[in-house]
């Protein structure tokens, strides 16, 4: 399982924040990775995309390794410091948070972050600083969970994890166009059924 991080990249250089300028920019660097991927992504490409000039965001990044991941920082994230007490409601919190990420983009971005990773080494290396430290911070709600009893000895957090992760991309990713909006409709339906599904599947092969 792969999920982006709440932490953020060193603060950009040069000019002080502007939220109104960087939440424009870092929707465009989204929209922009997520359609071209990461050869075609350039710092020129997301200027134009957000209508601002180019000058603007070089004052402010150093690469364009540096703006995607602040943009994917920013606004791709899933907060992972979920601890309600019960593993149905965590699991059901986290896979919100999932669903709705994924429905914003149809999960172009997180399917871009597993293939680029894949086969650019440089992207890699960056994607895993910014992915790591969530992916170790989730696993804690279902050892929390086994530490409590809610989930046999032994149960694997990878293994509740990516099955959570791979059902909702999957879920979006699949779901024909002209039936997305029902589907999103009914995210809370789904989502009752696939944690109880996980959670049965765990429970029964203790």
């Amino acid at each position: 399982m792969t999920t982006t991080s709440t932490a953020r990249t060193p603060a950009p250089r040069g000019r002080p924040r502007d939220p109104a300028l960087e939440d424009r920019v870092f929707r465009a660097a989204i929209e922009l990775f997520g359609q071209k991927g990461w050869a075609g992504f350039t710092i020129d490409g997301v200027a134009r995309a957000a209508g601002v000039g180019k000058a603007s965001l070089y004052l402010r990044w150093e690469s364009k390794q540096q703006l995607l991941f602040d943009a994917l920082a920013a606004r791709a994230t899933v907060d992972v410091s979920i601890d309600t007490g019960d593993i149905r409601s965590d699991l059901r919190n986290l896979g919100s948070q999932l669903l709705g990420m994924f429905w914003a983009d149809g999960g172009v971005t997180y399917m871009r972050l597993v293939v680029e990773g894949a086969v650019h080494d440089e992207f890699a290396e960056h994607r895993d600083r910014l992915t790591h430290p969530t992916m170790l911070a989730a696993r804690q709600i279902v050892r929390r969970a086994t530490a409590r009893g809610e989930l046999p000895a032994g149960t694997s957090p990878a293994l509740v994890l990516d099955a959570i992760l791979g059902a909702t991309i999957m879920h979006v990713a699949v779901t024909p166009v002209e039936l997305r909006d029902v589907a999103r409709e009914q995210s809370d339906q789904y989502l009752d059924q696939l944690v109880d599904l996980v959670l049965a599947g765990v429970r029964g092969t203790a």
